[in-house]
């Protein structure tokens, strides 16, 4: 497929860069107006005898979490063989792309993050087939993982248990078929003699050998384990966090069900960053199954949770994505590139 073919159907990197800064204006506002609604004083009050050293703490685990997270994209490239073909992709270099990637978690599903692939192709000239479907298996990993982590509390709250389950189906039908060559390449063929998802289906073929390499048994398995882990650091950092509002009595266990279950509604929302609706459940579970959580201590807790790790995460994207971006050679190359091109780039 030509490239400027590809360009008229798939947005350019800087398309998809616009389309990020109208959604975290979007996404603040919603805050702001979140605040309001649920009287700020009150939550303002509760902030102001809050021990800040807590959320200094949510902040680092974070942070470790990002680096389990790039442990993930640097086993991904390996199993790819990509350093094969861009034998100068330093470990620096990836650290800045995988972490560049963080500035598209506020996407649908975090989808946008396979911004990744597009800079990793400007840089060292790595084809987007090659490494888009690692954004796909990081994705139900950190499903499964999250889905693990929930099974702490579901027993006891069994009303969460359909988002469980949908959570499992979701996962093993993308695993099966992603990861199947021989079921998904028919599909995909069948697929690209349709209007409007033809384009789409044909370019998503290129995707479907380098799928099968990341999903298959033995790296989910692994790739998970990391996530578990990275994603039980949050679960901490919450505890961390609500655990500094007075008269309000926790334990790990609760706060890793509170967290995971909050996320896996957020994901299945598949709304930007699962604003509002990773929110509000997680607010809504604190308040009622947290010893002296208030609704204001919660929708505090809430907020600094959720600060602490999507929105930390955002900003340290934003500034590894602007520190990639400062080579012109490099920023013109990644603006010129789209999810659809497959061609290798010339790099000078």
């Amino acid at each position: 497929m030509g490239r400027g073919h590809a360009g008229t159907e798939a947005p350019r990197v800087s398309q998809l860069l616009r389309r990020l800064m109208i959604t975290v204006v979007i996404a603040a506002l919603l805050y702001a107006a979140g605040m309001i609604w649920f009287d700020a004083r009150s939550i303002a009050d509760e902030l102001s005898a809050f021990p800040w050293w807590r959320f200094a703490v949510a902040l680092v685990l974070s942070s470790l979490n990002y680096l389990l997270r790039f442990a993930k994209w640097e086993l991904a490239l390996t199993w790819l063989a990509v350093r094969a073909e861009a034998p100068g992709l330093s470990r620096g270099r990836s650290l800045l792309i995988y972490l560049a990637g963080l500035s598209m978690s506020v996407s649908p599903g975090k989808l946008g993050e396979v911004l990744r692939s597009a800079l990793l192709r400007a840089s060292d000239g790595v084809p987007f087939r090659r490494t888009a479907p690692i954004v796909v298996a990081d994705r139900l990993t950190d499903l499964l993982a999250l889905v693990l982590l929930s099974l702490v509390g579901v027993a006891s709250n069994r009303e969460y248990l359909p988002v469980v389950i949908a959570t499992l189906v979701l996962v093993a039908v993308g695993v099966v078929v992603l990861g199947t060559p021989r079921i998904l390449h028919p599909l995909l063929r069948r697929l690209a003699g349709l209007p409007l998802v033809g384009g789409l289906a044909a370019r998503a073929e290129l995707l479907v050998d380098s799928a099968a390499v990341v999903l298959r048994l033995r790296a989910l398995l692994t790739l998970t384990a990391i996530s578990v882990v990275g994603w039980g650091l949050e679960c901490i950092g919450y505890w961390f966090v609500l655990g500094g509002f007075a008269g309000v009595t926790t334990d790990p266990i609760t706060c890793a069900f509170l967290w995971s279950m909050g996320t896996l509604v957020g994901a299945l929302s598949f709304l930007p960053g699962g604003l509002i609706a990773a929110e509000g459940s997680l607010a809504l579970a604190t308040a009622r199954l947290v010893v002296g959580a208030t609704q204001p201590v919660a929708i505090a807790a809430t907020l600094l949770g959720r600060i602490a790790t999507l929105w930390y995460g955002e900003i340290v994207g934003g500034i590894a994505l602007a520190v990639f971006l400062r080579d012109p050679n490099l920023r013109a190359r990644a603006f010129a590139a789209t999810p659809g091109d497959d061609g290798t780039s010339s790099r000078t």
